[in-house]
């Protein structure tokens, strides 16, 4: 759990979510569905896309997006695991104000500088938490606005989130219309109910491209996490767990965070594009309190990829 400076933005339910992934994930053992594209990778068509690169501790931005469908890429280049935290924010907030109300032990902070009607969960469609050295896009519709991002993951040095220490952003989507039409071929249909996640069967190629659908009454997410090999998710489980609650777990962590998508409100569609390389994976929706969360509802699957 962050600490109670880490809570003032986009509200604590969004933010514990990066611990809720890892204590659910041991439950992912006794899952069997698996999903498989039998076409080619999917490729978008028009564009409208920003770049998102992150390190110890920064945000590097390219490019500039319209309203409408956009492309988000994600990746990882550091040596710690790093997230995109995204909120709508009033219009000419810097980001001298964001660090402000992201380190301010007031739980008002957020709606001093959020967008009138701001989603208090964030913005939907964004990568989640990206392990280092991976890459992931996902692409979702965006209103025109002022927006800001942010990392809440603890530092290695001296356990403070990120943001703490400037890891955060300000950009804009302008009013101009997207020409961004998400694939249609070669997609995987992946549907979120309140209690499942429904998949195509088999195993997935090593280029993903899904199409996920939230056909429940609440926001879900879409997790990915790579197994280590000799490792199991109760290790996966006992690591993150540690990590996340402020402890330095000794050894190399036992799996990867490689994508997925951090939030998907109800009745939306998100899509995720990924490159995976061979081995076994978890996928999950990190919503909810234990024992009654998404992971206990049966929202969680596993599969290989050769």
């Amino acid at each position: 759990m962050f600490d109670t400076k880490g809570r003032a933005l986009i509200t604590q339910s969004r933010r514990v979510r990066v611990t809720r992934l890892w204590a659910g994930l041991a439950t992912l053992a006794v899952a069997s569905a698996t999903f498989a594209v039998a076409a080619p990778a999917a490729s978008a068509s028009g564009s409208n896309t920003l770049t998102i690169k992150a390190g110890e501790y920064v945000y590097q931005l390219k490019g500039s997006l319209k309203s409408g469908w956009s492309q988000i890429d994600f990746q990882n280049a550091g040596v710690e695991n790093h997230m995109l935290a995204v909120v709508q924010l009033k219009k000419g907030v810097t980001v001298k104000q964001l660090k402000a109300a992201a380190t301010s032990s007031d739980n008002n902070a957020f709606t001093a500088i959020a967008a009138p009607g701001a989603n208090p969960n964030g913005v939907a469609g964004f990568p989640t938490v990206l392990g280092p050295g991976q890459k992931t896009s996902t692409m979702t519709q965006l209103k025109a606005g002022h927006y800001g991002i942010m990392c809440f993951i603890p530092a290695a040095s001296d356990g403070k989130p990120h943001v703490a220490h400037g890891m955060l952003k300000v950009f804009d989507v302008s009013t101009a219309k997207s020409s961004l039409k998400p694939p249609t071929d070669g997609v995987a249909d992946v549907t979120l109910s309140d209690t499942a996640i429904t998949v195509p069967p088999g195993n997935p190629g090593r280029q993903l491209t899904a199409k996920i659908t939230n056909a429940g009454s609440a926001g879900h997410t879409f997790d990915l996490v790579k197994i280590s090999d000799g490792k199991t998710l109760d290790d996966v489980n006992a690591y993150f767990n540690a990590f996340f609650s402020g402890q330095k777990p000794a050894g190399d962590a036992p799996g990867t965070i490689v994508g997925g998508i951090g939030e998907i409100d109800a009745g939306t569609t998100a899509y995720l594009v990924q490159t995976l390389k061979p081995g076994h994976y978890g996928y999950a929706s990190t919503d909810g309190t234990a024992p009654n969360d998404d992971y206990g509802k049966g929202m969680k699957g596993e599969f290989d990829v050769k």
